[in-house]
């Protein structure tokens, strides 16, 4: 529903439905949908899952010159990704 109301549609390659990363938990063999701790903390982004990874990026920002500052050098939605998820 989140993506239609956002306008995405499987016929437009750079606005691809989304589907969000909501569990952390990879390793257990049975997941128990009823704990808390297999499921991310959706109020940090997809950049910021563990310290050293929200580290590397704020880093990679703050040697980055002043005109060309970002945080996140890709798009979670682009043609690249779509093709290469829709050929798996």
């Amino acid at each position: 529903m989140l993506n239609s109301y956002a306008q995405r549609s499987f016929q437009d390659l750079t606005q691809y439905p989304v589907f969000p990363w909501v569990l952390k938990d990879f390793k257990s063999e049975v997941l128990d949908l009823k704990d808390e701790n297999v499921y991310r903390d959706l109020s940090k982004p997809i950049g910021a899952l563990n310290e050293k990874r929200l580290k590397d990026f704020i880093t990679r920002y703050n040697d980055t010159p002043e005109e060309e500052k970002y945080l996140y050098g890709t798009h979670y939605s682009c043609p690249g990704y779509v093709i290469g998820f829709l050929v798996r």
